[in-house]
């Protein structure tokens, strides 16, 4: 059901604004920022209490629920869906400290190990240790397990368990020589989130305790506290505006914890003992393998993998079980992300698989294909596809400082784009930048950022990419073999440089896919996948503890591994894109019945692409930043011109504007010299005065001038060119532009350039024989402002028209 007034959004994918409600609210700034969102292009917004929330409204309250109903209304009248946010901060699971209010034994619970080293006398004299448990006046001793010591390492083989006598001592009955006594101790972690208010940060007294996400009882409380009272409060918009809930980073620690803490519910020992058919005892027996490394390093390691499977399973059961069936209730999503971003069997179970990249984890550069981040995008987009998700989510940009620009946003943003990830969550747009809360998971990037006037040409660009990436489901033809909690990066990076296109799967998706059939034609068959060769990118022999497959698969320890599978692809007919020399910055995805294209290198490069059978004549390479397309001509081999930060989708014809060439490629003819520009500001963002200055001309650095060196705002250049004669298609090349810039030809919007080449082409028809006025509207970086930075900032060229 519909609420009454609502417009129907055009798709509940694509581009999202992660909102932060960090300050006081008032229903008037609540429908003025959604507006705004909306006018941008957004698509939807994903809502969070955030540190800095008012403790007048609350978080929860009567008052914030009010609030939130009157910006999901507010959502539905503008046709922007939700996603709610089921924490205040993060990780999720705690209710803002609710949860443990409600029952203190709901709080997180931990393991931890007190240990003594003792000798032994042959005299047989009793000794007796008394472990260390503090004040805690219920603290609990799980097990006390000795260890005989050999050169310093403690042999878990040999392990014992001691008795415990009041009042918490351990008589030492023990054979003569060296032995390490463990006493292992249940309790809460310690471990907190990050609430809503001031003074709940990390650190705080006040920070809100984290939860016992293990614990049914605690996350049923949970969702009663949170989730319900989102539902009572929201009525009908649940399962229409409201489309997902967005779970973030559950932690089962919480942060903060006790040192060398373990997760633990109350329990667990005897799920670790059916799971792996052994008696309790011997189970609190093996604990000290959780801690402690033996002479034989295969000794403590199988019972500590036991032990955390039996938790993730659990975790998996309890927490996302329980949040699954809430929102499968509801008609909703759940979506968001795991605290680890490789971790592939915890992304699967999500109806939106999601991922995060924050904190600058991945850049332009090495990151981008190694490292323990590297592999979160393709983790989403992989589970997505197969699980037949219809998309994948990506919490973007959050904390990458002030000194984000808009050349590494679209750098990062076409980095999951490419890698099979259509939603995207623009992380963050503050309520406030009030005090010191510009510099909490900053950059805004919204009203208070000089970007904020251009931002809608990226929330554009991005609407369109997730239409095109959701129109059918994405396609590989390999599929990489990895664990439940890790996805290998170096397999990917040599896959990928090599413009073959891969999916991560697990043996328990293999397994499921071969009890129901899983090969036809050559193929196996997976969530609508159809792979012509696997990968085993584990370590040891291919195809080891996994089901047999009529498919190749090749062990990625081969030597020349990637030649044989791209030999395979070749012999099972795979169509795959070529290019004429090696492009290892091309990344190429199937997409839509075509291929997407990404430039991730720092180079523009022109190459010939060998075109599969049935792709020619009536296709055509559509740019959707810049939503124009150049037609395929001929058959079996295309050029093509990537510039740099550019994508391109090679399909059959769209309906965008056709060029007679490359996006800001200048053909043959005379080039001029535009001078004569005045500059004047225009535009400041929220809070920030505009300077008096006026006259500003092009090729100066605008901080260096009086009264504005830190000044973040827009600047209008204009200036008239006399042609003499109409001109056919031109390129506008602006030269140096500190930082992004909005070309308009005799009023008549041309193009938003944030990152270098700032070259755009000016369609024909709209340079007129005679005066023609050019406006150019620069706004410059934020750090300029927000930390001092001298950035180079204005129209700084030299800027030049090429004619043909």
């Amino acid at each position: 059901m519909v609420p009454t007034g609502a417009v129907m959004p055009p798709s509940p994918y694509g581009p999202y604004a992660f909102v932060f409600w960090n300050d006081e609210l008032t229903e008037a700034g609540i429908r003025t920022q959604v507006a705004e969102l909306a006018a941008a292009g957004f698509r939807g917004l994903t809502l969070s209490a955030r540190i800095g929330l008012s403790r007048e409204v609350g978080y929860l309250t009567a008052d914030y629920l009010r609030l939130v109903r009157l910006c999901v209304e507010e959502c539905a009248a503008h046709g922007l869906s939700v996603m709610l946010y089921d924490e205040a901060s993060y990780p999720s699971g705690s209710a803002n400290g609710a949860v443990v209010a409600r029952d203190p034994a709901f709080a997180a619970q931990c393991l931890v190990r007190l240990s003594t080293d003792v000798t032994v006398a042959a005299s047989g004299e009793v000794e007796f240790w008394r472990p260390d448990l503090g004040r805690a006046p219920d603290a609990v001793v799980l097990a006390v397990v000795a260890t005989p010591v050999r050169e310093g390492r403690a042999v878990l083989a040999e392990a014992r368990t001691l008795e415990l006598q009041p009042p918490g001592l351990v008589e030492l009955d023990l054979a003569p020589g060296t032995w390490r006594v463990h006493a292992v101790v249940a309790g809460p972690s310690g471990g907190t989130i990050r609430g809503a208010h001031a003074d709940q940060d990390d650190g705080s007294a006040l920070a809100p305790p984290a939860a016992d996400l293990l614990n049914p009882r605690a996350v049923a409380t949970f969702l009663e506290v949170t989730h319900d009272a989102y539902a009572a409060a929201l009525g009908d918009h649940v399962g229409s505006t409201v489309v997902a809930m967005f779970t973030d980073e559950p932690s089962l620690l919480g942060r903060g914890h006790r040192p060398g803490a373990v997760p633990y519910t109350p329990g667990l020992e005897r799920l670790v003992a059916e799971r792996t058919g052994a008696d309790v005892a011997d189970v609190l027996r093996g604990l000290p393998a959780l801690w402690e490394d033996s002479e034989d390093p295969a000794d403590g390691a199988p019972f500590r993998r036991q032990w955390e499977a039996t938790v993730r399973a659990r975790l998996h059961e309890v927490y996302y079980g329980a949040q699954s069936a809430w929102c499968a209730a509801h008609g909703i999503a759940l979506t968001g992300h795991a605290a680890e971003g490789d971790d592939l069997g915890t992304t699967t179970l999500l109806d939106w698989p999601g991922q995060d990249t924050v904190w600058r984890w991945v850049l332009p550069g090495p990151t981008a294909l190694l490292g323990p981040e590297s592999t979160a995008a393709k983790v989403a987009g992989s589970a997505a596809a197969t699980t037949g998700a219809p998309t994948a989510v990506a919490e973007v940009l959050g904390a990458y400082g002030w000194q984000l620009t808009m050349d590494e946003a679209k750098w990062l943003l076409d980095w999951y784009l490419a890698r099979g990830v259509a939603t995207l969550v623009l992380h963050a747009f503050f309520d406030s930048v009030r005090g010191n809360r510009a510099f909490e998971s900053e950059p805004d990037l919204g009203r208070h950022h000089p970007w904020w006037p251009h931002l809608p040409a990226v929330v554009g660009y991005l609407a369109r990419m997730a239409d095109l990436l959701t129109a059918a489901p994405a396609q590989a033809p390999v599929a990489v073999l990895a664990d439940d909690v890790h996805a290998p990066d170096a397999v990917a990076a040599t896959l990928l440089q090599r413009q073959i296109d891969l999916h991560y799967v697990t043996v328990g998706q293999l397994a499921t896919a071969r009890r129901q059939g899983a090969t036809e034609q050559g193929r196996l068959i997976l969530g609508g996948q159809r792979y012509a060769v696997v990968v085993d990118a584990r370590p040891g022999p291919a195809g080891q503890n996994m089901p047999e497959l009529d498919v190749p698969v090749v062990s990625a320890g081969e030597r020349d591994w990637a030649d044989r599978v791209a030999g395979l692809l070749e012999e099972a007919g795979a169509a795959l894109l070529r290019t004429a020399e090696p492009q290892p910055d091309l990344r190429v995805a199937q997409a839509a019945g075509g291929w997407l294209l990404v430039n991730e290198g720092e180079q523009e490069f022109r190459t010939t692409v060998a075109l599969p059978d049935g792709v020619g004549p009536g296709w055509s390479w559509w740019f959707p930043f810049e939503d124009a397309r150049v037609p395929v001509t001929g058959d079996g081999a295309a050029p093509l011109l990537l510039q740099r930060r550019q994508s391109v989708w090679l399909g059959p014809d769209s309906d965008a504007v056709e060029l007679d060439r490359w996006p800001g490629e200048a053909g043959a003819g005379r080039t001029l010299e535009v001078r004569g520009w005045r500059g004047t500001p225009s535009q400041a963002p929220h809070g920030h005065g505009l300077p008096g200055v006026d006259g500003l001309p092009e090729g100066v650095d605008w901080c260096t001038r009086a009264g504005m060196r830190r000044f973040v705002g827009t600047v209008d250049y204009t200036t008239e060119i006399d042609l003499g004669e109409a001109a056919g298609s031109a390129v506008l090349d602006l030269g140096e532009v500190g930082e992004v810039a909005a070309v308009s030809v005799n009023g008549t919007p041309v193009a938003t350039l944030g990152w270098a080449p700032y070259r755009c082409t000016v369609p024909a028809g709209l340079l007129r024989a005679g005066s023609n006025q050019l406006t150019v509207r620069v706004s410059n970086a934020a750090d300029v402002y927000y930390r001092g930075a001298h950035l180079r900032s204005g129209l700084l060229g030299p800027v030049r028209l090429h004619c043909p």
